[in-house]
């Protein structure tokens, strides 16, 4: 009764200091004070979306979206920060926060488009830095991550961010795994730690503890999708794969522009011989140009597991051709082919990703 009647003050308070409070078109808006006390997004959504009823604002769907952000609801902040942006475009604030979401989302060129907006204007803050430097590791141009990296030592880095940092630093060394590995279950509040958390741990720990842990995280943040993602391969790692189809499948329904999940997704399919769903999970991905090697192999993939031979063949050899870099088309050519190449003992055989 104490909580619900507190609660109630608080609200008829934020009700009463928006009536009297305009921005300078008229519009009723929440003082940002508000906002910026502790309070839980989800009672700010709430709000939020009463207020939107009635009135309009790019204010307020950016302060939804940002409240939706730090739920971890990627693909509703995405919605609101557009609407924010389609009504006031050049807003620093609304790209930073359009920034940090596609980062989320997936949509790394156009996350990396809006960062690099708000750094034309002059801005220089820890918070940009550390985005940009994020999203060119994402990119995999490591050496305009780093630059940004060292920019944000430069001003000063955010204590809430120096675990994060960190995290980073490791990867930029090139030391993917090290970074996993320095991860600890008491750093996982800050979400992309968690994220990596709860993809590494898989199979390295306990089974029941890594399904306590996930769990209570869930039950925290239901809407994130990452989680959600981490729970479905633990799913396939313990042989639930019914119940793993479908959490893997909600993971890709919030994130659809996300290419790794997808990627993830249209492996499990082949691993499961459900060669037309392997093929749907890559359709989005056709022209995707940071994944199209990787989606051509998987068609071959599925190709050879459907005794298609002579279709293998013609996909490797246009493929060889354009992909010269990549060996996992030439060894395989040569090994559906008959030829044998002086390397093929050195090199793991690209075949042995087929399944059975």
């Amino acid at each position: 009764m104490i909580n619900r009647l507190a609660i109630l003050v608080i609200v008829s308070f934020v009700f009463v200091a928006c009536e009297k409070a305009q921005d300078t078109k008229g519009e009723t808006i929440p003082p940002i004070a508000i906002f910026q006390k502790s309070q839980k997004p989800e009672l700010v959504v709430a709000y939020l979306t009463n207020l939107l009823e009635n009135q309009d604002g790019a204010n307020l769907y950016y302060l939804r979206a940002k409240a939706y952000f730090d739920l971890r609801a990627y693909q509703k902040a995405q919605l609101d920060i557009e609407q924010a942006l389609n009504q006031v475009p050049g807003d620093l604030d609304y790209l930073l926060l359009s920034a940090q979401i596609k980062s989320h989302i997936g949509l790394i060129s156009e996350a990396i488009e809006d960062a690099k907006l708000v750094e034309s204007s002059g801005l220089a803050s820890a918070k940009l830095y550390e985005i940009l430097s994020n999203l060119y590791l994402e990119n995999n141009e490591k050496k305009l991550g780093y630059f940004y990296l060292r920019k944000l030592e430069q001003v000063g880095i955010p204590s809430s961010e120096r675990l994060h940092v960190d995290f980073l630093k490791r990867q930029f060394r090139l030391d993917s795994i090290g970074a996993l590995q320095s991860v600890q279950l008491t750093d996982i509040n800050h979400p992309d730690l968690a994220h990596a958390y709860f993809s590494y741990q898989i199979g390295r720990i306990p089974n029941i503890t890594y399904q306590k842990q996930i769990l209570a995280e869930i039950k925290k943040y239901p809407l994130d999708p990452y989680l959600m993602f981490s729970w479905g391969q633990f799913l396939v790692h313990v042989g639930q794969f019914s119940q793993a189809e479908k959490v893997l499948k909600q993971s890709v329904a919030w994130l659809p522009q996300h290419t790794a999940m997808r990627m993830a997704l249209a492996h499990f399919y082949l691993n499961r011989k459900q060669f037309d769903q392997v093929e749907l999970a890559l359709a989005p991905l056709a022209s995707n140009p940071r994944v199209i090697r990787d989606v051509l192999y998987l068609k071959v993939l599925v190709a050879l597991n459907r005794g298609e031979k002579s279709k293998s063949v013609a996909l490797l050899d246009s493929a060889r051709k354009v992909f010269v870099g990549d060996g996992r088309f030439s060894l395989l050519y040569d090994r559906l082919v008959g030829k044998k190449p002086d390397s093929v003992n050195k090199t793991q055989d690209s075949t042995q990703q087929i399944v059975p």
